[in-house]
């Protein structure tokens, strides 16, 4: 089965500020650039077949980073997007905490954003880019630059998790990878063999912590 690689995007001021972006157009930062370049390295003796991002900046420009080195261009699906906050964007998670607490923690990996999306309706549209990116690309390894919800709810498909369950997964740092088996069997995505690069195991009792 082909490789794909999971990446997050760098970080940005609004990670670093706690902030919720979702689809904000927020570009990386100085720790979020070297985080790109980092991430780049993981890659340099692997021959990549293509490398696919999410349209906003923070994913274009993490996936730049890994594509020069292999003379790639980065193919942009916005399908990859992080979730549509709604309400929640450029809000302080304290605040989201304070004003909708029984759609914070563990359940907001399961509950939709007010006025956004619903984690299911990222699920089926990262899935959807993801066989996309298969049938493009079906025989080399390839990476995929994304966001922390959007992969969150890659994994879980591929460790069978619905989204309720989901909430059990180690969240993925910025610059983190995940490494899945993919291929398409007829129309049907098929994932399977998740593992995290940094070594943790996807699983985390409390995911919160």
């Amino acid at each position: 089965m082909p490789q794909v690689y999971l990446v997050r995007h760098g970080a940005t001021e609004w990670n670093q500020q706690k902030l919720a972006q979702g689809h904000a157009d927020i570009p990386l930062d100085e720790e979020g650039v070297a985080q790109a370049h980092a991430a780049a390295r993981s890659f340099f003796d692997i021959p990549l077949g293509a490398v696919f991002s999410s349209d906003l900046i923070r994913a274009i420009d993490t996936a730049t980073a890994i594509a020069e080195p292999h003379n790639l261009t980065v193919i942009q699906d916005p399908a990859f997007r992080e979730i549509d906050q709604g309400e929640w964007e450029g809000l302080h998670v304290e605040e989201i905490r304070r004003r909708w607490p029984d759609l914070w923690g563990p359940s907001r990996h399961f509950s939709p954003r007010p006025g956004g999306e619903t984690p299911q309706q990222v699920r089926a549209r990262g899935l959807e880019a993801l066989g996309r990116a298969v049938v493009a690309c079906p025989s080399a390894p390839f990476v995929v630059v994304s966001h922390g919800g959007t992969i969150r709810w890659i994994c879980a498909e591929a460790l069978g998790y619905d989204d309720r369950r989901s909430a059990r997964l180690r969240g993925l740092g910025n610059g983190g990878i995940v490494s899945i088996e993919a291929t398409m069997d007829g129309s049907r995505l098929v994932l399977s063999n998740l593992h995290r690069l940094d070594g943790n195991t996807p699983d985390l009792d409390d995911p919160n912590d």
